[in-house]
Order: C-alpha cells, then structure tokens, then sequence
C-alpha cells in the first residue's frame, strides 16, 4: 500500500508540474512552434514523395529509350546471283574473225 501512495504522490506532482508548464506563454509558444514544424515536416515529405514518384516514371521512359536496338543482320547483296541456269540459257558470244586467235 505504501507503493501506491508514492505513485499517487509522484502523479500528482506531475499533474501539477503539466498545469504550470501549459499555463507558460513559453511553453505554448514552444508546442505552438514544434506543431508547426511538424506540419511542415509533413508537407516536406509528401512533396519528396511525389517528387520520387515522377522521377521513377522518368527513369522507366528513360530505359525505354536508352535500350540498345537490335542490330539486323547484313542484308545479302542486292544483284542478283548468276545462276547456272542462266548461264546455259545465253549463248556464249562467237569469235570475232578478225581478231587471231591465240595458241
């Protein structure tokens, strides 16, 4: 029982102490001022979330567009091959009868 009856003197002490503290002009001008911070605490943080927001939706358009595109395999020679078909098809040309011929 003596336990409580320090307890009960010790939470008394403390009301009183909280009732002059809050009837301080100082005291509320501290809490008025730490309330404020806060609040600006907070806006400060929502800001730097939205601010991390759109930086990340920048960073994924930006790794859309720095992808490395792919590189397409050289395209084979655009004149056509001759063929064998197409060498039987045209005949070779005949000697010229003036040029002699070489041995």
């Amino acid at each position: 029982m003596v336990a409580k009856s320090v307890i009960s003197q010790l939470q008394s002490v403390g009301e009183g102490a909280l009732e002059k503290l809050s009837q301080n002009s100082a005291t509320r001008g501290a809490l008025k001022s730490a309330v404020q911070a806060k609040e600006r605490g907070e806006r400060l943080l929502h800001t730097l979330d939205s601010i991390e927001e759109r930086l990340g939706r920048i960073e994924e358009r930006l790794s859309v567009l720095e992808k490395p595109k792919r590189r397409r395999a050289p395209a084979a020679s655009t004149a056509p091959e001759p063929s064998a078909a197409s060498d039987e098809a045209e005949p070779a040309p005949a000697p010229d009868p003036a040029v002699p011929a070489e041995s």
